[in-house]
This record gives structure tokens, C-alpha cells and sequence, in this order.
């Protein structure tokens, strides 16, 4: 008799759960590494948040250091008019993820990761040679998805690791 067989409901739950979990970062990683160009790994970045995460609403911004301000390089489903600059100074949470951790909204509805109107659920920075050179700013969720969750951190994980070449033409994960 298979070991399988003799598996719990709740045991064959977790898992299922856990090939799913892997599955998708592991989907993610192979997104990102097999992307051909720089335009490729930019469209990356959009399914991953979309078909993995669960945001159609996502950004990529440029560090400049010299002005201490993040400026917008890419965007799917944001307003780029309202969402042009990032000034760190304004922003307390980017001094977090320009030291190369990134920062989630887990579901409290009354604390947004920036100053604005849109609701932002996590900001993950984009680590090329040990420095982060971009971040990935994920806006509204879907309306099914109550909050980032435990698989979103893994996925978010590979992003900051593998999404350089998005940025950094040359770089690859």
C-alpha cells in the first residue's frame, strides 16, 4: 500500500500546498531567468504580478541616489501622472527597501506602504551586485485577494533577486 494512501485529509492538504507553493516561485524564477531582453523581463514582472500574486496595478522605479528620490521606469495599470517620483525623504518606508528589504501591507486596512491615495501592498527592491538599483512597487490587489500572503513572500523573494536584467540590461539572475 502506498504511503500516500495512508495520508490524512489535512496531511494531503499541506502537501498539496506546498507542491502549489513551489510551484510558483519556482514558476517565477523560470519567468524571470528565461526572459530574452529587457522588454521581456519588464512583460515578466507583469505576470508575475498578475497571474501569481494577484496586482495588475505595479511599478517599476529607478534609484537615484544623488537625489535621494526614486523616479518611475515602467508601470502596468498605474497612473504614471500621479506616480512620476518617489522622494525618500517623504516616504520612511523606501529607507527600508533601499537597504535591500523589501516591506509588505499585511491585511490592516488603515496603513499604506507610501503617501498616496492608491493603496500599496508591498515594495520590493531589485538587488543587482549586492546593490538595489530599482524598485518594484505593487499596488491595489484583486478584490478576492485579502493580502499578501505567505507563498506572495517567496514569489516577491525571486522578483528582488532575478528581475535585474528588467532594469540592468546585462544582468541576469
Amino acid at each position: 500500500m502506498s504511503h500516500i494512501a495512508n495520508l490524512s485529509e489535512e496531511e494531503w492538504e499541506v502537501r498539496t500546498r506546498d507542491v502549489g507553493r513551489q510551484a510558483k516561485v519556482y514558476a517565477a524564477r523560470m519567468r524571470l531567468q528565461n526572459a530574452l531582453d529587457q522588454a521581456d523581463a519588464l512583460d515578466a514582472i507583469r505576470e508575475i504580478a498578475g497571474n501569481l500574486i494577484g496586482s495588475e496595478e505595479v511599478a517599476v522605479f529607478k534609484v537615484d541616489k544623488k537625489r535621494s528620490e526614486l523616479w518611475l521606469y515602467w508601470s502596468f495599470g498605474v497612473d504614471p501622472n500621479k506616480h512620476s517620483i518617489l522622494e525618500v525623504q517623504r516616504e520612511p518606508q523606501l529607507k527600508q527597501v533601499l537597504q535591500g528589504t523589501p516591506v509588505f501591507r499585511f491585511p490592516r486596512p488603515n496603513r499604506n506602504l507610501l503617501s498616496t491615495d492608491d493603496p500599496v501592498n508591498a515594495l520590493i527592491p531589485i538587488v543587482v551586485n549586492g546593490n538595489v538599483c530599482a524598485v518594484i512597487v505593487l499596488f491595489r490587489l484583486f478584490a478576492h485577494k485579502p493580502g499578501i500572503e505567505a507563498v506572495d513572500l517567496d514569489i516577491c523573494e525571486v522578483l528582488s533577486n532575478c528581475a535585474g536584467r528588467a532594469v540592468e540590461p546585462y544582468h541576469s539572475c
